[in-house]
């Protein structure tokens, strides 16, 4: 059982403390974990190096136990292009929650330095990563998770019938360590 939770949120608005649908859910379902959710920075108007020093911050405060990451949206992809470069001891496991895959072939989700590096399949290889997506998803489409899950030989692929770009339901499977 993992002691503690980094959840890392999207870009875009913020709910009010307590507002955060996603956030909520893994409380409610792990209650003897210490959720610890930081606010990145800029979330309105992201920068990939901004979140990454803030990441890297967070991942530095998390003592040494058992412990995991959900990253919705944004916060998932760039966790998991943080872990490129380190997986910290202890990590159990990565669930992304509706996250993009930048791409530079893709003019509609080609970000300057978002994208995942082209190794990132061998590099997190013994890292266990649960790749979660509603196929109802409106704001980051379900190829995404398809295209994170080539790229992530060894993900796990959970695809949702529904849950928008906030999916809950996942919360009731057994995901987490």
């Amino acid at each position: 059982m993992v002691q503690r939770i980094l959840f890392l949120h999207g870009a875009g608005p913020q709910p009010a403390p307590g507002g955060n649908p996603l956030l909520e859910a893994v409380r409610k379902q792990w209650p003897e974990a210490d959720v610890v959710a930081p606010d990145l920075p800029r979330p309105e108007d992201p920068d990939p190096e901004l979140w990454q020093e803030a990441i890297g911050r967070a991942v530095r405060a998390i003592p040494d136990e058992p412990w995991a990451i959900v990253g919705h949206s944004l916060g998932g992809s760039e966790v998991l292009r943080f872990l490129c470069h380190r997986v910290p001891t202890l990590l159990q496991r990565v669930v992304t929650v509706a996250a993009p895959f930048w791409d530079a072939e893709d003019p509609d989700w080609n970000a300057p330095g978002f994208p995942l590096p082209p190794t990132v399949g061998r590099r997190l290889a013994d890292l266990e990563i649960v790749v979660v997506h509603a196929e109802d998803d409106d704001v980051v489409p379900p190829v995404h998770a398809r295209r994170l899950a080539e790229h992530l030989p060894s993900a796990r692929l959970v695809l949702l019938p529904a849950g928008g770009h906030l999916p809950t339901s996942w919360t009731e499977q057994d995901l987490l360590p």
